[in-house]
């Protein structure tokens, strides 16, 4: 069952996170700040979102069950869904972000460098 809420239509956000308490902090600040959020927890449900809903931005974790993030944007860019992907992930090696901005995404951030003010202040500049 979708966790969206009917706050600010057309200003969905989907945090595509594996780890439950960090989900729910995301969460949670985003729709202090008048966000509609939904929830994927793994790459599968991740792809099968985005592809029934219409979001304004997903936050999308590297290493998730089923698919991962990498593959995740590999599908969303075979598929050609344009939909604007920040990725937040504790991998920090560069060519990781190479990897990701080549398959599409707007942004890369090693979590354990972005605080959660950070995180929102990132997301409302691309929503």
């Amino acid at each position: 069952m979708p966790k969206a809420s009917k706050k600010s239509p057309g200003k969905t956000i989907l945090i595509a996170e594996d780890d439950p308490f960090l989900s729910k902090i995301i969460r949670n600040r985003l729709a202090e700040e008048g966000f509609a959020i939904d929830t994927a927890t793994d790459g599968d449900e991740t792809l099968q979102k985005i592809s029934t809903g219409h979001y304004a931005l997903v936050t999308l974790d590297l290493i998730m069950p089923n698919k991962n993030g990498f593959e995740v944007l590999a599908e969303l860019k075979k598929q050609k869904i344009k939909v604007p992907v920040l990725v937040f992930t504790n991998l920090a090696q560069s060519e990781d972000e190479r990897e990701v901005m080549s398959l599409g995404a707007k942004g890369y951030y090693v979590k354990s460098d972005i605080s959660i003010d950070d995180l929102v202040n990132t997301v409302k500049r691309y929503v």
